[in-house]
């Protein structure tokens, strides 16, 4: 499987090495990709990984991630030919916060993956990994049992197609939460865990459900 990553931040680099780690071929994408920031990632990789433009890596992937910072989803996406796009399950990661007087979510009555949706009407969307820091993405590892991911989507089999590349990134506990407007719940989960870690000052947590 070839996995496409729009954006380069630390999302994008962090969940490049963790697909490379699983067995696929991954192109995580820049406005610069020849800039010399790259570098040390494209060693990390080695020839299973490369830095290149969004139009490469949306073209190349046969499953598109958007790690992108809400400030430039929307320009970035809007820049991609739509042909690269059509057909393809998309995973949006992202979030829309602003922390003036205490973190609030920047959409009331919408959503990051719906509107990711809407500006790609081909394209089959999936929301996920978004309510989980950048740090544990990949191998979640915590002391107290297995944290769960939550996904959403219209596509009964982008679905499918998300779990099993969550499963490679070595989440067990899963739950499909519905069609694409349940995006709204998981941004509000995500400001859950988000003010719960300033409260605790535990940086770096998950949510899980707890069983009987």
């Amino acid at each position: 499987m070839k996995i496409g990553i729009l954006g380069s931040g630390n999302v994008g680099r962090i969940l490049g090495k963790g697909f490379v780690a699983a067995g696929y071929q991954v192109w995580i994408s820049s406005r610069e990709p020849d800039s010399p920031k790259h570098v040390s990632w494209k060693q990390e990789v080695g020839g299973r990984g490369d830095v290149v433009s969004f139009d490469e890596a949306a073209r190349l992937g046969e499953i598109i991630i958007v790690a992108l910072p809400w400030s430039s989803l929307k320009d970035v996406i809007e820049s991609i030919d739509p042909i690269y796009l059509k057909n393809k399950t998309v995973v949006d990661v992202s979030n829309a916060v602003h922390f003036d007087n205490g973190p609030r979510l920047l959409l009331d009555d919408w959503s990051v993956g719906q509107i990711v949706q809407d500006l790609l009407p081909e394209s089959r969307v999936v929301k996920t990994l978004n309510t989980i820091s950048d740090k544990r993405m990949v191998r979640p590892n915590f002391k107290e049992g297995s944290p769960i991911m939550f996904i959403s989507g219209n596509s009964p089999s982008s679905k499918n197609q998300v779990r099993a590349i969550l499963n490679d990134l070595g989440w067990s506990s899963i739950v499909d939460l519905g069609d694409i407007r349940q995006c709204r719940l998981q941004e509000s989960i995500m400001l859950a865990c988000v003010i719960s870690e300033i409260q605790f000052q535990s940086p770096g947590s998950a949510f899980a459900l707890l069983r009987q």
